[in-house]
């Protein structure tokens, strides 16, 4: 009630719309209602009559089913060509197959009187099998030890429903209900074997296939309140049924049981046992009354609507201006100024949407000056991170190249001068940002050769650059702080020769650029210090610097999506992933090719 008093509280023109629509509705809903329940009334009782009446058709036709299986069972036991034939000793195979002919050939006969019965058969101690049908014999019969027992040690039949096919034989999958019942031995009176007589579940069902009205259904239930078959019912309608079944008593004569939303109409088979329920839903017998009470709606409904038109054609004129304000609002609020406002009006409402748009319009001069100096923000503190990396890798460089002058090899500290050249000539980049991933490959190859010419004994080297990345652009100084912590925290304790992989791949929309050794490798907790530190972006952190200074320069230029991933297990060595969009920056094609060595 809250939500609806809030609702026209706060609009004259809804109250409006419904003091006018509850005087018109009013008399129309009390006329309706009385045609409808006078209507109910005597609609309901007649249509429950006439279903009463198709539910006790198809029990009396389930009954005649029944009665003619029980007939030809009992002709089958008593058949004096088939007593003669069980009282015959086969003595060898030959013998057993001349018998099994002659039994499925009586057993044809006599099945041949009854249009309803789809097959009968003998089932032998001796395990033999006849059959009046033509299939084959299925390999694996599908009449259990269990029902055989049952059936073959008491005197009453025992239905089972088959709704895959027959038990016995292969009968393409068309589903039976089989009756089991005892035969005896003409000599001893003992029993012997079963009859198995099968009817057609598609017989049945054309048997219960009656019009009930909508979801309704016609169900077959056995001695023990188990549904048997019934016509496209669910799960719900069965349970509800076969729980009536098996809690209240019924009897031969058809039953009405009156239920919130249905009838349940029943009545037990006298031949077998069974139960036939039908399932009728009142809303099915309530339809006629329903057809009259529609008409009223309509005409109701019509009327409201004429009302409604006029309504809302003289509250649009005052609220056109008032809904053009609201949609401009949206829309700058999804960040859209180029929306335009009319002002249509010299009323209060026009003096509003101008001062909306002044609003507007000084919101929006704010918000680019705003933009301005966030972008101006992200590109000094790219900066100046990349201006902390440098001093990094120069004092290591140089300090590997006083220890090579310390010890006299001037070829090699000529070589490692070359290689420190070409590192800071690619480094500086003219002042770019951004460079080509085959020129970062080059620049972390220079570190390489440099730090191979003081290693070389402790470590080898494999760069591998894919020709799908070569013309992406990337932020320089990305590889070599990594391959710089490889070295110095993977390789070198390692106290063996190990080896570092420097690789670039294509990965469709990404670039994938990996570092990794086979060191010592890093310890859980280490390894969890090292991820709570890159998950820390901007912070001020004195441990891992040089990945942490790589991992902020990602954020700052990709987005948070982007970075550094570690995988490191104890003694098996470290791989340190970077993961950047190809698109940064856009791309361009150089030419060059990757090392390998």
């Amino acid at each position: 009630m809250g939500r609806l008093g809030k609702f026209f509280r706060h609009s004259l023109g809804r109250r409006l719309l419904l003091y006018f629509t509850l005087l018109m509705m009013i008399p129309l809903a009390a006329a309706g209602w009385v045609i409808y329940h006078v209507s109910d009334t005597r609609m309901s009782g007649g249509a429950l009559r006439l279903s009463s009446q198709i539910v006790n058709n198809v029990s009396l036709d389930l009954d005649q089913m029944i009665g003619d299986v029980d007939n030809l069972t009992a002709l089958i036991s008593a058949d004096a060509v088939i007593q003669s034939c069980l009282r015959r000793q086969p003595a060898d195979e030959a013998e057993q197959e001349d018998l099994k002919a002659a039994l499925s050939a009586q057993l044809k006969k006599l099945g041949a009187y009854y249009d309803v019965v789809s097959g009968a058969y003998l089932v032998l101690d001796s395990g033999l099998i006849a059959k009046s049908r033509y299939y084959s014999v299925r390999e694996t019969l599908g009449l259990s030890d269990e029902l055989y027992a049952l059936a073959r040690n008491h005197a009453a039949t025992q239905w089972v429903g088959c709704p895959e096919g027959s038990m016995l034989v292969d009968n393409m999958g068309d589903g039976v209900l089989s009756a089991v019942s005892s035969l005896s031995d003409p000599q001893t009176g003992q029993p012997c074997g079963v009859i198995v007589v099968e009817v057609k579940l598609a017989a049945v069902r054309r048997m219960m296939r009656v019009d009930l009205g909508e979801n309704s259904n016609v169900f077959l239930l056995d001695r023990s309140g188990s549904v048997l078959d019934s016509l496209e019912a669910d799960e719900q309608q069965a349970a509800l049924v076969t729980e009536l079944v098996r809690g209240e008593a019924i009897g031969a004569k058809l039953e009405v049981r009156d239920k919130k939303d249905f009838f349940v109409l029943c009545g037990r088979l006298p031949a077998s046992g069974w139960t036939v329920a039908g399932l009728v839903y009142k809303d099915f017998l309530r339809e006629d009354s329903r057809h009259i009470l529609q008409t009223v709606l309509w005409i109701g409904f019509l009327a409201f609507l004429i009302n409604i038109a006029v309504s809302r054609f003289l509250r649009s004129y005052e609220l056109r201006p008032i809904k053009d304000m609201m949609r401009y609002v949206k829309k700058v609020e999804t960040g859209d100024f180029s929306a335009a406002l009319a002002v249509v009006r010299e009323d209060e409402v026009g003096a509003l949407a101008v001062s909306m748009k002044n609003m507007t319009e000084h919101i929006q001069n704010l918000l680019v000056t705003v933009q301005q100096e966030q972008e101006r923000l992200r590109w000094a503190e790219y900066k100046a991170l990349q201006a902390q990396i440098n001093p990094h890798f120069l004092y290591n460089t140089l300090d590997s190249l006083n220890w090579l002058i310390w010890a006299g090899e001037n070829e090699r500290a000529t070589e490692m001068v070359s290689a420190l050249t070409g590192f800071f000539r690619i480094g500086l980049s003219r002042g770019e940002d951004l460079i080509p991933v085959e020129n970062e490959v080059r620049h972390v190859e220079s570190y390489l050769t440099i730090q191979k010419i003081r290693y070389s004994k402790i470590f080898d080297y494999t760069v591998y650059l894919d020709d799908g990345a070569r013309g992406c652009l990337t932020p320089k100084l990305l590889l070599q702080p990594i391959v710089e912590n490889a070295l110095y925290h993977g390789i070198k304790p390692a106290g063996r020769k190990c080896r570092l992989f420097v690789n670039v791949l294509d990965e469709g929309d990404e670039l994938m650029m990996e570092v990794r050794d086979d060191g010592v490798g890093m310890p859980p907790e280490k390894l969890k210090a090292l991820e709570n530190a890159l998950a820390r972006c901007g912070d001020v952190r004195t441990e891992s610097y040089g990945m942490c200074n790589v991992n902020d320069r990602i954020h700052i230029l990709a987005g948070g999506e982007y970075g550094i991933q570690v995988v490191s297990e104890p003694g098996l060595g470290t791989s340190v992933r970077l993961r950047l969009p190809k698109t940064l920056g856009g791309t361009e094609h150089v030419s060059g090719s990757a090392g390998r060595r």
